[in-house]
């Protein structure tokens, strides 16, 4: 298992990360989630995010996601809001907000292993521009090893022009108490180059699940 996981992981994100990326990002991601009942669940998240080899706060990220789960359907129907304000380089910070739909399912895989698909549909807002669509597609393996879980996922998105980037990463995740998790991982971000072009990033995820009452 373990060597299936690393030709995975070498294929999806030091083949690309082999690559020249412009410069390193990081990401670190707090959420606080919860299950209102059998049918929903909520997770209140806020995202930091950092460039220039982190010595610039980049974007502040809050907000709220909404999953529902039918009954009798494996498919589930997401929604959610991000206010997201931004700075670029030498400019002033400019407010930023962000409304999303999409469907998720999971897939159990041989092994205990589980595969996670989602797809969406962003829709960007920030101040002083015209809005934009982005549409984006996920798929996260995971296998469990413990209190220690391997993944790597990949997503890609995608504007009305056409292609806008792949990100590829992999990490660790870590389940430090039942109510508690923590994930490490690396990320590389392709990207066309009027969007910037390729980017890396380390990625950290806190999450906080609340007892079930």
């Amino acid at each position: 298992m373990f060597s299936s996981l690393k030709a995975l992981f070498l294929a999806f994100v030091l083949v690309p990360g082999a690559q020249a990326a412009t410069e390193l990002y990081s990401w670190h991601l707090f959420d606080v989630f919860a299950k209102i009942n059998k049918s929903f669940d909520v997770t209140l998240h806020s995202r930091l995010r950092t460039r220039d080899e982190f010595h610039q706060l980049q974007q502040v990220r809050t907000g709220v996601v909404l999953v529902w789960h039918p009954k009798n359907l494996k498919i589930s129907p997401v929604a959610g809001y991000y206010y997201q304000p931004v700075k670029e380089r030498d400019r002033p910070w400019r407010e930023g907000h962000r409304v999303f739909m999409g469907l998720m399912r999971p897939f159990q895989l041989p092994n205990k292993m589980v595969l996670n698909t989602r797809i969406s549909a962003e829709r960007h807002m920030y101040e002083g521009l015209p809005g934009y669509m982005r549409y984006r597609s996920y798929v996260r393996l995971e296998i469990p090893k413990r209190k220690i879980t391997p993944f790597i996922q990949n997503e890609w998105l995608a504007v009305k022009a056409g292609f806008h980037s792949v990100r590829n990463s992999g990490g660790l995740r870590f389940q430090l108490t039942p109510h508690t998790m923590l994930e490490a991982g690396y990320l590389y971000d392709i990207r066309r180059t009027i969007y910037g072009g390729d980017r890396s990033a380390i990625v950290t995820t806190f999450r906080y699940t609340l007892p079930e009452r």
